[in-house]
């Protein structure tokens, strides 16, 4: 690794795993350096004892985090070859076009730090690229709150299954608009891969065949086919600088404890929200006047929970995947003037966890009669919008370091108010459908994750109120780029997946049509 590369890439997730593609097609030298390692693709991967209680893939190095009710706790994230993507259940939606000018339709509700320096057309192109580069399935049309887009799906999804149906049929009696969930899923295998079996370990799972789209199976095989090198197993210490510019970044090796320097023409931070803050803290970014005291700032992590259905029967007796159905007819709220003010989010259906992991989570008795009652359940996931606050922020611990010596992230949060009623104004509408369904029992449960953290190194056109420029480059570091959760001024309703690889293949063309500059 004595070699000089053009771009350093860190962390192989959506937005790294995208800008690193665009880049190497272009003819760049293109390093990815990831510290997980690639999944096993065997019989653990749809294990619920080793991927969620035993935590086959959990990483060394923790968060200190809020605790859920008071004091503060350790949270070990997982990590792997593909980062996040690997585990998550392939929800891709596009934000809204009045998310990016939020300020405009709440002017007493949203600071004008809300609004992004570029607009939804500036995205959407990449939105359809990024698409096809997942292998996104849906139906185009039905949702009432979807953008334009000058293209179609890559292909449709299959039928609703049994719970799917359930809750579409209750949504549509009560004069709501239920669609297919955009999913990055392989279903019909038209690249000769083996087609989803529809099974119930998706979310939270690696996917043992590969048929969900995560991008160690389609991104970065294409990126590494066109001559990237992916260096697992590897963490990013800090980037060093030389004068205002990286020269490169300082490595150790998670298996054999070698520590080492790579050095790169350009940087590209792409970590996750948490880790790139802590990453840049680290590194001394902080400092960088003015834009280095948002550096951390405005953490988001949508105000999330589910609303559980418990049925008098079972509710899904094939037992196959049923994360299909997406409700938004209320994601700028119900069009009245009921609280609260601002965008509310969306509702959608969600698989229902292993019964051992609802037996852990819930402890005894909650959880023992969770699990029990697990086949006769319905999740629906509220994903409200949380607005930016500078004091929910990132920080690092000098005197606390993980096993590689890289300081401890600090993680500090608190939902305002709005933040709550919009979750709560979800709750609502998403009993009143499960009621109408037939549940005999809803439950409210919060959701106390940082799996949708975004915004602490914002984009903007002031360095004076915003940590990047609109292309994603710090001010004041020429060749240095943040293109993961990070760059969001806002959360939006929605999973922040597709966005965050559309704006990484937007930033990655600009880096190749700059270059030589």
């Amino acid at each position: 690794m004595t070699r000089d590369w053009d771009l350093v890439v860190v962390g192989t997730g959506f937005g790294g795993s995208m800008v690193a593609l665009a880049a190497v097609r272009a003819g760049l030298r293109v390093l990815l350096i990831e510290r997980g390692r690639w999944v096993d693709r065997d019989d653990s991967a749809w294990d619920p004892r080793a991927i969620l209680l035993d935590r086959k893939y959990r990483s060394a190095s923790p968060f200190e985090t809020p605790r859920y009710g008071f004091g503060r706790t350790s949270f070990y994230p997982d990590e792997a070859g593909g980062g996040k993507s690997v585990f998550y259940g392939a929800a891709s939606f596009r934000l809204r076009e009045a998310d990016f000018r939020l300020r405009e339709r709440y002017p007493d509700v949203c600071a004008e730090s809300v609004d992004w320096p570029i607009a939804y057309a500036d995205l959407a192109p990449f939105y359809d690229e990024a698409e096809r580069l997942l292998g996104v399935v849906g139906l185009p049309g039905l949702d009432p709150t979807e953008p334009p887009r000058a293209t179609s799906y890559v292909g449709a999804p299959p039928p609703f299954s049994a719970p799917a149906r359930r809750v579409a049929e209750a949504a549509t009696a009560l004069g709501l608009h239920p669609f297919p969930i955009p999913l990055a899923i392989n279903f019909t295998s038209a690249d000769g891969r083996r087609p989803c079996v529809q099974c119930l370990t998706c979310d939270l799972f690696p996917c043992k065949i590969g048929a969900k789209n995560d991008l160690s199976v389609t991104v970065l095989p294409a990126a590494m086919s066109a001559g990237a090198t992916v260096m697992h197993s590897t963490v990013v210490l800090r980037l060093r600088m030389d004068g205002k510019r990286v020269a490169g970044v300082e490595c150790v090796d998670v298996t054999t404890g070698e520590r080492f320097f790579v050095g790169c023409r350009v940087c590209v931070v792409s970590a996750g929200a948490i880790p790139s803050a802590a990453l840049l803290l680290a590194s001394g970014l902080g400092a960088v006047e003015p834009n280095g005291a948002w550096v951390g700032r405005c953490l988001m992590r949508h105000c999330s929970g589910i609303v559980i259905g418990i049925f008098p029967s079972r509710t899904n007796p094939e037992r196959v995947f049923h994360k299909q159905v997406a409700l938004t007819d209320f994601y700028f709220g119900d069009g009245t003037r009921r609280r609260p003010p601002g965008p509310w989010g969306m509702i959608q259906g969600l698989q229902v966890p292993p019964p051992e992991y609802i037996a852990a989570e819930g402890g005894f008795p909650f959880g023992t009669v969770g699990a029990r009652a697990a086949d006769r359940m319905v999740f629906l996931l509220c994903i409200a919008q949380d607005l930016p606050d500078p004091a929910n922020r990132v920080e690092v611990d000098p005197d606390r370091t993980d096993r590689y010596g890289a300081p401890i992230a600090r993680v500090f949060h608190r939902y305002t108010r709005r933040d709550r009623q919009a979750r709560s104004a979800l709750y609502r509408e998403g009993a009143r459908v499960l009621r109408r369904a037939g549940a005999v029992i809803r439950v409210r449960k919060p959701i106390n994750t940082f799996s949708h953290a975004v915004g602490t190194c914002r984009f903007g056109r002031d360095p004076a109120t915003a940590a990047l420029d609109p292309w994603c480059r710090f001010f004041g570091v020429p060749n240095l780029f943040v293109v993961d959760a990070s760059f969001l001024p806002s959360s939006g309703g929605v999973n922040p997946s597709l966005t965050i690889a559309a704006n990484a293949l937007r930033v990655g063309r600009h880096i190749v049509a700059e270059w030589d500059r």
